[in-house]
């Protein structure tokens, strides 16, 4: 959207809303978007809205043992979508965080977390008398996360419809959600009911499922509402363990074709040292994975879907269908190199890199935009 400052209040002209969208329609200003000056005109940044998990991990610092050789943990916050918030805030964007949370002691820790990072806390509900989702996390030997979730009366599953706060498709770019909360009602239901409005209002759509099988209680149920998502979301970001538990392939082009995946959407699969591609329209392009000495892997898939969305909630839904592949290479180099990073640290949504940093690691890894 452009318009031009000749358009705006004398107010706004004069700086009195430098962080807002004025609305010359209907005459007001949104607080949900950022304005700059461009070209004697104003550029408007719409914000993301991401929608989900949001826990405490507690991570094991004893390497290569899985949860039961475990002997010291370290607390770090986290939740698939709320590390993706963390991560989208770090790199620049404007983003909004949809999501329930308890009056414990971990949940004031994480709203206060949330507003320190600059996330945008309009979307966040606050609930009394409700928990915490708490998380065990460890690397077994073969460098694979093991969890195991505490979800009791938990706050972040239990957001009802009722509950959902005002949410105005049009000043949001991106709606992306996913992980455990779809496959648990209230919430799921309440984020599915976003959804549906965003779509239809023609904002983009990401999913990532993020599936942690062990801790899905209706395993049909759940698997019915990804497949049935899937075939409708503008971006499936999925990770090789996702695709496999869907489709029963762990032969990825199979798997796809097994998906029923929206045709004109884009489709990216993570594979861990196998790096990641993605498919757009029949083409299918491949990035190597970058050789960094792992830490932990908690968290890098969700910095690597951050990183697709900081670059394609410029182009909004609409302008998707303009993208080149090369763009799109260049998308994933980027997304990579936020995974890669967060390999290297211990703590998902602490390990969230800015974009200063993703930005010196693909000049310092000559290998990471080969």
């Amino acid at each position: 959207m452009r318009v031009s400052v000749s358009m705006l209040p004398e107010d706004v002209r004069n700086g009195g809303y430098t962080e807002e969208l004025y609305d010359p329609k209907h005459g007001t200003v949104s607080e949900t978007c950022e304005i700059h000056d461009v070209e004697g005109g104003i550029r408007v940044t719409k914000r993301i809205i991401c929608a989900g998990d949001i826990l405490y991990d507690f991570i094991s610092t004893t390497k290569g043992t899985g949860l039961a050789g475990a002997v010291e943990f370290a607390k770090k916050p986290g939740g698939s979508p709320f590390n993706i918030a963390i991560g989208l805030s770090r790199l620049g964007m404007k983003v909004a965080f949809l999501v329930k949370i308890g009056d414990d002691e971990f949940g004031g820790a994480l709203k206060e977390l949330l507003s320190s990072e600059g996330v945008d806390m309009s979307c966040v509900v606050e609930s009394a008398g409700h928990n915490t989702t708490l998380a065990m996390a460890a690397v077994d030997a073969r460098g694979k996360p093991e969890f195991r979730f505490y979800r009791e009366n938990a706050a972040d599953v239990s957001l009802t419809t009722d509950e959902l706060p005002p949410i105005t498709p049009r000043e949001t770019s991106v709606f992306s959600f996913g992980s455990l909360v779809l496959a648990d009602n209230p919430a799921g239901d309440a984020i599915l009911s976003v959804f549906e409005k965003m779509r239809a209002s023609g904002v983009m759509t990401v999913l990532d499922p993020n599936v942690r099988p062990l801790y899905v209680s209706d395993k049909p149920i759940y698997k019915e509402r990804l497949k049935y998502l899937i075939p409708l979301v503008d971006v499936l970001k999925l990770s090789d363990d996702d695709l496999a538990w869907l489709t029963g392939t762990r032969i990825i082009e199979e798997g796809i074709s097994r998906l029923g995946c929206n045709h004109s959407g884009l489709v990216i699969v993570t594979e861990g040292p196998r790096g990641a591609r993605a498919i757009w329209r029949g083409e299918t392009i491949q990035v190597p994975c970058v050789d960094v000495k792992v830490a932990e892997t908690t968290g890098c898939g969700d910095s690597f879907i951050a990183g697709v969305i900081s670059k394609l909630a410029p182009l909004e839904r609409n302008g998707l269908a303009e993208m080149t592949p090369a763009f799109l290479e260049n998308t994933l180099v980027w997304a990579n190199a936020c995974a890669s990073i967060v390999a290297t640290r211990y703590g998902a949504a602490n390990s969230m890199p800015r974009a200063r940093e993703v930005e010196e690691f693909i000049q310092n890894h000559p290998t990471a935009s080969e």
